[in-house]
């Protein structure tokens, strides 16, 4: 006789980990369970590094948070620069949230502006006030 023997893994619960999805046996008779990926760190560790997407959303948050205080006080100049540089890394990802990032990078761009005439209101108050 010429039949196949079919070999089955014991039943046993996937780990929280990456995992291969169950596939078709070579020769197409079984089917292979989904075993861990070799090297596959636990889902639960992730890497610190942001991705593009919240790089767009922090640079739309931040340049806002600036725009708005850049109103009433010059202080905001700093937080419109990160805004900015935020929305330019953003910009520079493939699968960066594009329309939050150009958003950032106009109301970061709205707040400098804002800051830049704070502080020449300011300077020119200083001057004044130490000619006269």
């Amino acid at each position: 006789m010429n039949e196949r023997a079919v070999v089955h893994a014991p039943e046993a619960p996937a780990p929280a980990g990456d995992v291969r999805p169950a596939a078709p046996a070579p020769d197409g008779s079984a089917v292979v369970p989904a075993v861990p990926a070799p090297g596959a760190a636990p889902r639960a560790v992730r890497s610190m590094r942001l991705s593009r997407g919240r790089t767009a959303t922090w640079s739309m948050t931040l340049s806002t948070f600036a725009l708005v205080v850049s109103w009433f006080v010059p202080w905001a100049l700093p937080l419109g620069v990160i805004g900015v540089v935020l929305a330019a890394i953003a910009l520079a990802g493939r699968r960066a949230k594009r329309e939050l990032a150009w958003w950032g990078l106009g109301l970061g761009l709205g707040s400098i502006l804002c800051s830049a005439f704070w502080i020449l209101w300011v300077v020119r108050a200083v001057q004044e006030a130490a000619g006269a």
